[in-house]
């Protein structure tokens, strides 16, 4: 989905930096600027600053920086089009109906709007259903207050065949719509109309990160019928393959604690929340896939499996093992007992014990591999089989370092030398480079692909673009003194060059600037460190004196590149053609003289 430049501007415009991220941070007036604990890693003291003048915002711990639809990427999780949306829908701005390049019939929109009515039924069908009623009964049966459940929105299907499918009717819905997304279904054997699909069930909402309903889960509450859980089909908005129930909730708590936990089901992911758990989210009935390993890994890439303590959980966490690996992602698990779920363990043992066991849980692939292990007997066949069971799971882990680990645990457990393991594993190792990090680093957001790169960016030009930023006297006075012009790092002159482009066309919105040109970075760490001591706390003085010390520095080394460029030539040439070259790289001399006077 690509949206029209102007529709992202109005967006811009709608959003205030300081009321968003207030919204997930609290936030204290200092000086200029508002302070808080960041949001993107653990801190006791308050080391993220957000500037309401500029729209910007920066971490002096983590290095997380940005503008709004890179906080609203980074801290929900989502694409830059999705962030778009998400603060579009916030501001109550329409989105447009037709993107550039795109049919009309394929917009999603419409179908968001049926799915978010649907939703709104269930709810109100729930609300007015007496104390008395099966589903209020198994609600306070679970343990779910109402508290809970109006929270994350859950519903009652009406015992009844075309209460939805009337309600939409009502409200002039096209059917096919409703038909499209699962909720309804066309009648068979000549008869005309529609009958709702899902009835006397309790409703789970999938809401995706960005607030929209995706579609639905509903369980029975007569034993009678069947399935126990019913899920919405796969649609041009839901894939129950990429998808996790409770990311919408839970990804600020992920993303704080540093991991995921992963359950099964929507009673599992409610019972532990209801428990204080809340760093969790649960697969909608389906194994775990790729497009979760990485929807996951937009957040964390530690995962803590939790599954049932039967063996259906225990043959999900094997095949869930490679899936993560492959991806990078850290793997933890926790195989409950007596083949408990963890609402049962919540209910019989406490949440606090299971709060215990969650803390302990070891490596994945260590549970995986004593399981296989007791399973292959421990003669020399039975290792010949742990070894055919156990390589394929090897040839996943992407972190060269991890596998070789992996590999020395595995030939202790079976008695083994480890070269025989390597002999079993077909795939060379696929090193991915995976740094320790003393602090945990900055979520980045995703990157569009014409964005600038500042890596490697000479200090004098980073302090220049800083100090520029921070009034609109110390841009004029730089673009007045001809330095945008040499500047020598590629990245660089983009970045100057789109600064005095931007400043042309928006000459009474300077403060905008900083917003505008993070977004358009690969490091907007590097745009936003005007926010960031010793920068805030310049004099005048002091700024103007270190702005002329950065023009100086930076206009010194292209002309110093520049004569080394002329003698580089000149040696090419003859001497009868060198009289010219020897002026101009005399005319450099001069200028460097000039300019080490005025310094």
């Amino acid at each position: 989905m690509k949206f029209p430049q102007d529709f992202i501007e109005r967006v811009r415009e709608a959003s205030n930096i300081i009321d968003v991220i207030g919204q997930y941070v609290q936030l204290r007036r200092t000086g200029h600027n508002h302070q808080g604990l960041c949001p993107f890693h653990n801190e006791k003291s308050p080391s993220f600053s957000v500037s309401e003048d500029k729209q910007v915002y920066h971490c002096f711990g983590c290095k997380a920086s940005g503008n709004v639809f890179s906080f609203v990427q980074n801290y929900q999780g989502l694409t830059f089009p999705e962030a778009v949306e998400f603060l579009a829908r916030r501001a109550g701005l329409p989105i447009p109906q037709v993107e550039r390049g795109e049919n009309p019939r394929s917009s999603k929109e419409p179908l968001f709007r049926v799915n978010a009515l649907a939703a709104n039924f269930f709810v109100t069908e729930l609300k007015k259903l007496p104390s008395s009623h099966p589903v209020k009964e198994y609600l306070r049966r679970r343990g779910l207050s109402e508290e809970l459940v109006e929270t994350h929105k859950l519903g009652y299907a009406p015992d009844a065949w075309t209460q939805l499918t009337d309600l939409f009717d009502s409200k002039k819905v096209p059917l096919s719509l409703a038909e499209q997304l699962g909720l309804i279904k066309r009648r068979t054997g000549g008869k005309t109309g529609h009958y709702d699909i899902f009835r006397h069930r309790l409703m789970f909402p999938i809401i995706s990160s960005s607030g929209q309903v995706l579609g639905f889960g509903g369980r029975v509450l007569n034993k009678e019928h069947q399935p126990k859980y019913l899920n919405s089909p796969d649609s041009p908005i839901f894939h129950k393959g990429k998808v996790f129930y409770g990311l919408n909730f839970s990804g600020k708590y992920i993303r704080a604690a540093d991991e995921a936990i992963i359950v099964e089901g929507y009673m599992d992911w409610l019972a532990l929340v209801k428990g204080g758990v809340t760093n969790v989210v649960a697969t909608l009935g389906t194994a775990l896939t790729p497009d979760h390993a990485r929807a996951i890994k937009r957040f964390t890439n530690k995962v803590l499996l939790l599954f049932d303590g039967d063996e259906a959980g225990r043959s999900a966490a094997r095949r869930s093992l490679p899936i993560l690996l492959e991806e990078g992602i850290l793997c933890r698990g926790l195989i409950l007992p007596d083949d408990l779920d963890p609402d049962d363990y919540i209910n019989k043992f406490g949440a606090d014990k299971l709060k215990a066991l969650i803390a302990a849980a070891p490596d994945l692939f260590e549970i995986v591999a004593a399981n296989v292990w007791m399973e292959s007997k421990g003669s020399p066949s039975g290792k010949v089989r742990f070894l055919d069971e156990m390589s394929p799971i090897l040839e996943r882990v992407s972190d060269g370092r991890l596998k070789t680990l992996y590999i020395q645990n595995l030939a202790n457990l079976i008695d083994v030398a480890p070269a025989l393991i390597e002999q079993s594993v077909k795939k060379p190792v696929k090193r991915r480079e995976v740094r320790p990090q003393a602090t945990p680093e900055a979520p980045k957001a995703a990157q569009e692909p014409d964005k600038i790169d500042l890596k490697g960016l000479p200090k004098p030009e980073l302090e220049l673009l800083n100090v520029i930023l921070l009034r609109e006297v110390y841009l004029k006075e730089a673009l007045a003194s001809g330095v945008f012009t040499q500047i020598s790092h590629p990245g660089g002159r983009k970045v100057f060059g789109r600064l005095q482009e931007l400043y042309g066309l928006m000459p009474n919105k300077f403060d905008m600037l900083s917003a505008l040109i993070a977004g358009e970075v690969c490091q907007p760490e590097m745009v936003t460190r005007h926010l960031t001591d010793p920068y805030r706390n310049l004099t005048d003085d002091g700024a103007a004196k270190l702005l002329q010390d950065c023009i100086l520095r930076v206009k010194d080394k292209f002309l110093r590149n520049q004569s080394k460029e002329l003698l580089s030539g000149l040696r090419a040439l003859n001497p009868a053609d060198s009289a010219d070259q020897l002026e101009q790289i005399m005319n450099v001399h001069r200028n460097r003289r000039s300019l080490a006077r005025d310094s």
